[in-house]
């Protein structure tokens, strides 16, 4: 007699392979109407998006985007003017429009509370200021109580040159004319400087002002006001620099390279929106991207779908799978390989195995769970930033080194591996070119901080050796924060070291005073750790 428990066991996989062959049938007709549906939408598709003024830089943006999508999708799209980014975003918000071009730093706030997401950056856009040469401004704190034009109302630059100017406590006297009109303004003196934000070199009417005007300059931003806002909203703002020769070659416009910030130019759409229509934007706009590299110089041989979503925490969800997977209306190509469904139900068919079956369910299922928890665990991330990237950094770390314990044992088929590997190994380099700026900005506001305190050194030393301690104590309250490691550390205490003994003999105290000073300012663990790895220890007449 047969054993019960074995009829049981048998009588339980034949049922379950029944269900799964009648669930695959269902999965592949599923999929052909998912065919048919993406093959009906990309013939009949229409949308509209908000651009800016009529053969404007936005505007031109908007005109190749229709291009594209035409060419690619036969999708129509509706090219709408406008004054710019603001008045774009608020389009978009008031369901005017499906999309919009805006600047990042315009629809960061949005994005943020999860009213738009993203689909591309199509730009970098440095800001600039441009000066007429005898209106009397050789810097930037030239520009106090000058006329100065900071974009129409609802335009991008009208918001940016007010974070600018806020950052810097300057205040000017505005000008509201739109770009064409600041320009005419600026030649006829009615008007001393202009902020212009935009990609570098893409607007030929700045182009032929710069070669038929020779009275007009540009300026650079200063260090510390660009470090100031790229610390305080590093989604928005990068430092940046305007090339010698961007504009002119001879002479020279810039006649040096000039230090700047920059935003980016962002596709942005309702959560919303149809993924359909999402979908097919995108890769119409991923799969010409070549046609962008006159907006966005880097594509003309960069890697599209890396700088396409550069620094963008809040991506449209149907976008980034055109970013991993390419052309959706190839879904069903992807969908009858991704899950095998004909591979399945010929098994199902032939396999004498349910035991077989059951592992080959189970291990596709969780692979699907390793990708989709790998996204998630990459979104948690990301809410570091930047506060503590380090920590961001050590947790992708170690979560790729989970990743390739699992593929070398086999748990994991090559394809997932390779898809989990390329979403973590491009947030671990965002954290580690996060940690990279934040160190460049240490330093650079460490050296700020000493040229302030040798400038009091030689009116005041006692209250200079108050400012050192001051400083020394921020320093380690940062060390013990883990806002820097120990390295970054050394690095500090020995700028500051060999600031004072540079200075030493200005103060009117000997070195090894001043030196011995610094060294009592500091913790005894401080101490050692300087005294340490600093060659500044062994200069002549130090203690």
């Amino acid at each position: 007699m047969a054993n019960p428990h074995l009829l049981a066991s048998i009588r339980a996989v034949t049922h379950f392979a029944a269900l799964q062959f009648r669930s695959t049938i269902r999965q592949m007709a599923a999929g052909l109407l998912l065919l048919v549906t993406l093959g009906s939408c990309s013939r009949s598709e229409s949308i509209s998006i908000s651009s800016g003024l009529n053969q404007g830089y936005y505007n031109r943006l908007g005109e190749q985007i229709r291009s594209s999508a035409n060419a690619q999708v036969k999708m129509s799209v509706q090219n709408r003017e406008s004054q710019g980014s603001r008045q774009n975003l608020q389009r978009l918000l008031d369901r005017e429009v499906d999309f919009a071009l805006v600047q990042l730093d315009v629809a960061s706030e949005a994005m943020r509370q999860g009213k738009v997401q993203a689909i591309a950056m199509l730009a970098s856009e440095p800001i600039h200021l441009i000066i007429r040469a005898n209106a009397g401004i050789r810097t930037f704190q030239d520009l106090r109580n000058k006329r100065v034009a900071i974009g129409s109302e609802g335009s991008g630059t009208r918001y940016t040159a007010n974070q600018l100017l806020t950052a810097a406590r300057l205040t000017i006297r505005e000008d509201d004319s739109n770009f064409d009109q600041a320009l005419k303004e600026l030649r006829a003196r009615q008007t001393d400087a202009l902020i212009y934000v935009g990609s570098l070199g893409a607007s030929e009417t700045l182009r032929q002002q710069f070669d038929q005007n020779l009275n007009l300059r540009l300026i650079s931003i200063p260090t510390s006001v660009v470090n100031y806002l790229t610390v305080r909203d590093p989604g928005s703002y990068q430092a940046a620099q305007i090339p010698i020769g961007t504009y002119s070659a001879r002479p020279s416009v810039p006649a040096q390279d000039l230090s700047t910030f920059s935003t980016a130019t962002v596709v942005v759409t309702r959560p919303d929106m149809s993924r359909e229509k999402v979908g097919l934007l995108t890769w119409s706009i991923l799969s010409t991207s070549r046609k962008y590299a006159q907006f966005y110089p880097a594509l003309q041989t960069g890697e599209p779908r890396s700088l396409m979503q550069q620094g963008l925490v809040y991506i449209h969800p149907a976008a980034q799978d055109v970013y991993e997977e390419g052309d959706p209306r190839d879904a069903w190509m992807r969908y009858w390989e991704n899950n095998s469904d004909l591979q399945a139900g010929l098994f199902i068919l032939i396999s004498t195995s349910g035991v077989g079956l059951l592992l080959r369910h189970w291990r596709k299922e969780q692979s699907k769970k390793l990708a989709s928890t790998t996204t998630k665990r990459i979104n948690e991330l990301r809410t570091l930033l930047p506060q503590e990237t380090a920590q961001a950094l050590q947790s992708i770390e170690a979560l790729q080194q989970e990743h390739r314990v699992m593929f070398v044992e086999g748990t994991v088929p090559t394809e997932v591996y390779e898809q989990v590997q390329r979403k973590t190994q491009m947030f671990a380099d965002e954290c580690r070119s996060i940690l990279e700026q934040q160190r460049k900005h240490l330093v650079l506001d460490t050296l700020l901080l000493l040229d302030e305190w040798q400038a009091s050194l030689q009116t005041d030393p006692a209250e200079a050796m108050q400012k050192l301690t001051q400083i020394k104590q921020q320093y380690r309250d940062m060390l013990l924060s883990d806002q820097v490691d120990i390295s970054a550390y050394i690095e500090l205490v020995e700028l500051t070291l060999l600031s004072l003994m540079t200075l030493a003999p200005a103060s009117g105290q000997p070195r090894s005073q001043l030196a011995a000073a610094s060294l009592a300012s500091q913790s005894p663990v401080d101490a050692s750790l300087a005294a340490d790895h600093s060659p500044l220890t062994s200069f002549p007449g130090s203690t």
